[in-house]
């Protein structure tokens, strides 16, 4: 059996001001970008990212003020958005066939255990300003198709505001154990529960290989992630 190999291009200029034009351009899908801050105290870690099926590229950044940031394709007109929170497993529940005869192995949406727990958001762009609500996922545990899943611990959100028609709403994280009552033994063993959750997602959703190339006309640097 031949070897299909989807790739998906995103194609950013890095260049604002183009000093001339030609016959040819390049098409790019829209990004927008997103943020999470921890606090001042808390361990800046690196969190898993996905969206869409994939695994998104996310820098983590050891400043004064550490924090994460990530870029998701978008719609030109993509005004909504979803995000979950959360260290549940993310699981896929299967098609059903009607003969019950063949082997069914093919995903129909993803899910998580819905009494585990999850932070989980609606965001609405409404003139320029975000509008967040906090709701639950369906009785079945459903995720939306294109939700951004931020694999971390429900109970270190402290926050979620900001935002402008090119960045989502900043995420506010506090994972400082004195603040919650924690010992640094048990701070220690969350961080390895959250490696061993970020193992498990990579068999859900395909890996990401980034690729940076200068454009032909010499005045664009295309940064490209490839899913295989």
């Amino acid at each position: 059996m031949k070897k299909i190999k989807i790739t998906s291009y995103k194609a950013l200029s890095l260049i604002f001001t183009i000093l001339s034009t030609g016959s040819h351009t390049l098409a790019a899908p829209s990004l927008i970008g997103g943020t999470i801050q921890f606090s001042r105290d808390s361990t800046a870690i690196e969190l898993s990212v996905n969206y869409s099926g994939s695994q998104i590229t996310a820098t983590l950044h050891k400043t004064a003020a550490p924090k994460i940031t990530f870029e998701i394709p978008k719609g030109s007109t993509q005004t909504h958005f979803e995000v979950l929170i959360t260290l549940a497993k993310i699981d896929c529940q299967l098609k059903d066939r009607p003969d019950q005869i063949d082997i069914q192995n093919t995903p129909d949406y993803i899910k998580i255990n819905p009494q585990s727990p999850y932070k989980y958001y609606e965001l609405d762009l409404i003139d320029d300003v975000w509008e967040i609500k906090e709701d639950r996922l369906p009785a079945t545990g459903q995720i939306p198709d294109r939700a951004i899943i931020i694999e971390c611990y429900p109970e270190w959100i402290s926050d979620f505001r900001g935002g402008s028609a090119v960045e989502l709403p900043t995420l506010y994280l506090n994972n400082a154990a004195i603040e919650r009552g924690e010992s640094d033994e048990k701070f220690k063993e969350d961080l390895i529960k959250l490696e061993l959750t970020a193992l498990d997602s990579k068999i859900i959703h395909a890996p990401i290989r980034r690729q940076i190339q200068t454009a032909s006309d010499k005045k664009r640097i295309l940064v490209m992630d490839l899913i295989t």
